[in-house]
């Protein structure tokens, strides 16, 4: 998945984010909903549109990574919830249609992890 290049490079992350959206929503979709083709179904777009929105107010938008990371939440509990079961879906499928970023993002998270571990071992000294 290419970024444009006149975006600047601290934003090319959200840019992408908000390209793969609604990718995995319409993986998502076309396995549960069965839409017509190249559609989504008033369930699923509700909530491709609430989510683009909110990334669009995203306040750490420059050097973004993936919402999982953010210390806050800033989707409403039921569309997080909705958008949670999406990812659980789309995100292991990704491996085949958009390859570079699920294994991307699988080494970002588990870096991340490793970092929490060393804080929180830091901490309890």
């Amino acid at each position: 998945m290419k970024t444009n290049p006149k975006t600047p490079k601290n934003l090319r992350s959200w840019e992408k984010e908000k390209r793969l959206i609604p990718v995995m929503i319409g993986m998502y979709c076309r396995h549960r909903h069965h839409p017509k083709k190249g559609e989504l179904c008033p369930e699923c777009q509700q909530l491709c549109d609430y989510a683009l929105f909110r990334l669009d107010k995203c306040p750490f938008k420059v050097n973004k990574r993936f919402c999982s990371f953010c210390r806050i939440h800033c989707y409403v509990p039921e569309k997080r919830a909705q958008i949670k079961e999406v990812m659980r879906f789309a995100g292991p499928r990704m491996v085949f249609t958009h390859p570079l970023f699920a294994f991307k993002h699988v080494f970002q998270m588990i870096a991340y992890k490793n970092a929490q571990k060393k804080k929180e071992q830091a901490d309890a000294r």
